[in-house]
């Protein structure tokens, strides 16, 4: 009778399935929960909560604990870990499987491990469209911030990991030659971004060296024939480099219009750093010649020279270009009307700038074969530009008189500063939309 009821029992046994998997525990309109089930070693844990209205996934931060076979939380503090808006497929840097409970790997487990020791966070969200934000007992954590951490955790990994192993075996090289040859470090993806973003002071304090081995470096980069970088990401950064460098020019620029007083040699000096900046200005390509050019006119005292504060010249043809500075505080039209409304004369400061381009003109074409000598530069009629005065200061009804006066000039054009500044940040734009392509 025993032996039957023990060959009943074992029959019994074998015809229950080992399950090994995460099943759907419970399902309505709301919700469906996950459980992780391994009948062979009785485990039964909750391992996720889709709120179906709310598009949200809730990763529960739960464990068995073998000692008293109860199931009990992973974490001190942390109970949740919910994915918001998005797909139900975690972010890099926690596990995909349910067998591990979709828990922090490696590369995450040092920041889930300083907010359950320092704070008292019981949720944390992922969220792809809201800003990181501590309220309480909730981290809400948005994910490019997350992957910011979670790369710079795994470069200090490996760069630990390669450091560990130089180690080891320089010590068994050092002590058994015969056996073990020395070895040193190699670079491990992430070290150069890490350095170039942990110091506040990089700017002010790299040294020439460090520029030279940086250029050394992108040098090597984008000659290698091995594939260190694809095309795509040298492109992808020259167009960083671009979009940084036109922002740090329309920061200065705006800075420097910003000022009630200024010295005209202050914009001298920003066109000269920036001289890309007139180009711009022509339909055709120019460059820059010279700046604080002499452009004749010196008596036989060897005084009274005339010097234009820049020369370009038609890239192509050499056609001389002359481009006067004044300030962005000089006014262009008088205050009060000079006829009607909407008539008014030019300042005096205008009708001087455009009298002396128009004089530097006259004197350089009249003198050009005597001071062009050894140069590759021409002087068919040279363009005429004054940088003058701001649009902005003018009222509504002196808009149209500016207008027509500055469009009814054959020989100057006449651009003001803020319309110079609107070129450098539709450049600034284009560059961002290209980059976002």
């Amino acid at each position: 009778m025993a032996e039957e009821k023990l060959i009943a029992k074992t029959e019994t046994i074998q015809k229950d399935p080992i399950i090994k998997a995460e099943i759907v525990k419970e399902d309505n309109k709301e919700k469906t929960i996950f459980h992780y089930i391994d009948s062979e070693r009785e485990v039964d844990i909750k391992t996720r909560t889709l709120l179906k209205k709310e598009n949200k996934t809730i990763y529960h931060q739960l464990r068995k604990d073998w000692r008293t076979g109860n199931v009990v939380p992973r974490y001190k503090t942390i109970r949740n870990i919910v994915l918001e808006g998005l797909s139900t497929k975690l972010p890099a840097g926690f596990s995909q499987k349910a067998s591990r409970r979709y828990g922090a790997t490696k590369t995450l487990t040092p920041f889930i491990r300083f907010l359950d020791n320092n704070s008292n966070v019981e949720e944390i969200i992922l969220s792809k469209i809201k800003n990181t934000l501590l309220i309480k007992k909730q981290l809400v954590i948005n994910l490019d911030d997350l992957e910011f951490i979670r790369k710079n955790i795994s470069s200090l990994l490996r760069i630990v990991n390669e450091k560990n192993k130089v180690f080891v075996q320089n010590y068994f090289a050092g002590k058994f030659p015969k056996y073990f040859n020395k070895t040193y470090e190699k670079y491990q993806k992430g070290t150069l971004y890490r350095l170039l973003s942990e110091y506040v002071n990089l700017d002010k304090e790299i040294s020439l060296d460090d520029k030279k081995a940086l250029i050394d470096l992108f040098d090597k980069l984008s000659l290698s024939k091995q594939k260190i970088f694809e095309k795509k990401d040298l492109v992808l950064t020259k167009e960083k480099i671009e979009v940084k460098f036109y922002e740090d020019v329309l920061h200065e620029f705006e800075k420097l219009i910003s000022f009630k007083r200024i010295k005209e040699e202050k914009w001298q000096n920003f066109f000269k750093d920036n001289a890309w900046i007139f180009s711009q200005l022509f339909a055709y390509p120019a460059v820059l010649f010279e700046d604080q050019a002499y452009v004749g006119g010196k008596t036989i005292y060897d005084k009274e020279g005339k010097y234009v504060d820049f020369l370009y010249a038609n890239n192509l043809t050499k056609n001389s270009a002359l481009i006067e500075i004044k300030k962005h505080t000089t006014k262009l039209l008088s205050d009060r009307p000079y006829r009607g409304k909407n008539v008014f004369n030019m300042d005096k400061e205008l009708s001087g700038g455009i009298a002396q381009i128009l004089d530097q003109k006259s004197i350089y074409n009249r003198q050009f074969d005597s001071i062009s000598k050894g140069s590759e530069i021409n002087s068919f009629n040279p363009k005429c530009i004054l940088v003058i005065g701001k649009l902005s200061d003018l009222k509504k009804e002196q808009h149209e008189c500016f207008e027509l006066i500055r469009s009814n000039m054959k020989d100057v054009d006449i651009i003001t500063f803020d319309e110079l500044l609107e070129k450098i940040k539709a450049i600034l734009n284009l560059f961002k939309n290209e980059e976002s392509k």
